[in-house]
């Protein structure tokens, strides 16, 4: 796999969702979400309030997901961050990129859960 240092993703970060893709934690059949995603230093993060979330809890488990980015398509594995600083960063990026998680923070609601996105190869353009 190519590290997402090779991977030039600047042009994707001004692209507003993406399509998060992971197998089925029972039946392993792929399952699909559409997603808020920041990228920051050149990585690239998604986030959740909750980690109950089927989507959250199948990319746990799997701990790879394949992303769509407009016509993008992108593998990679799936980190849960737990160090502040990162995670800081991240809530910093979606208020900046995302209105409504601006006005969300206004009133305390933020990303809980933050996860990166590693090793990202590209399957297609």
């Amino acid at each position: 796999m190519s590290s997402s240092g090779t991977i030039e993703l600047a042009p994707l970060a001004r692209i507003s969702t993406l399509t998060l893709t992971a197998p089925g934690r029972k039946s392993a059949q792929p399952r699909s979400v559409t997603i808020w995603f920041v990228v920051v230093d050149g990585r690239l993060y998604v986030g959740s309030l909750r980690d109950d979330r089927n989507w959250v809890r199948n990319a746990r488990a799997a701990g790879h997901v394949t992303l769509r980015i407009s016509d993008a398509v992108l593998r990679g594995g799936f980190a849960e961050i737990r160090e502040e600083l990162e995670i800081g960063a991240v809530r910093t990026a979606l208020r900046s990129k995302y209105l409504a998680a601006r006005i969300a923070g206004w009133f305390g609601v933020q990303q809980r859960f933050v996860f990166r996105i590693d090793s990202l190869e590209r399957l297609s353009p």
